[in-house]
């Protein structure tokens, strides 16, 4: 009775064996989709999925009265240091208005920091009650954001009352434009 039989050395082996194949496969098992969830989570980072630019929002807002219908900030392909800002605003203010001035404040777009930029790019006839408002302004230099980058820039518009001849009081209102930087192709011929 000293000695273990052999058939008890066995069984003793074979449940060891057993156990280990046991562990070998769950390490494997959750090995592989470990390795799939890092797979997954690569993919995601590698498209932009967890950019800041994904989490915020788009827009262009100036007050209730002065809506904005549309908006773009681009870089042109073909065109070097040069980002562009077009948005349109509807005059609903129920009177006519003069636009006298308008000043674009941005970071890092033309020249590095943040600049003020005056624009002759509004129209210089009168506005009537419901008509859009076409704007467009260039910002040229070295400093240039690059496509699918977020950008923010603040508008001042200065205005005149036109309900009455001649036109008169001064009005000023400000809105944001906040929107990913797109590239938009040239319209130049090559």
């Amino acid at each position: 009775m000293g000695r273990p039989s052999k058939q008890r050395q066995a069984s003793r082996y074979s449940a060891s064996c057993l156990r280990a194949q046991a562990a070998m496969e769950y390490l494997v098992t959750y090995g592989w989709a470990l390795l799939a969830l890092l797979f997954v989570i690569a993919v995601l980072i590698s498209s932009g999925a967890f950019s800041p630019s994904g989490f915020s929002v788009q827009e262009c807002t100036f007050q209730p009265d002065l809506p904005c219908s549309s908006f773009i900030i681009y870089n042109t392909e073909g065109v070097p240091d040069t980002t562009t800002v077009e948005f349109t605003l509807t005059n609903n203010l129920g009177f006519p208005i003069n636009i006298t001035s308008v000043t674009y404040t941005a970071v890092n777009m033309g020249k590095e920091g943040k600049q003020q930029y005056s624009s002759s790019g509004f129209p210089a006839t009168t506005v009537m009650p419901g008509q859009k408002i076409g704007f467009f302004q260039q910002f040229k230099g070295q400093k240039q954001p690059s496509s699918r980058e977020f950008k923010s820039i603040t508008v001042t518009i200065t205005y005149v009352n036109c309900k009455t001849s001649p036109c008169a009081g001064r009005y000023t209102t400000s809105g944001r434009i906040s929107s990913i930087v797109e590239t938009k192709r040239s319209s130049l011929p090559s």
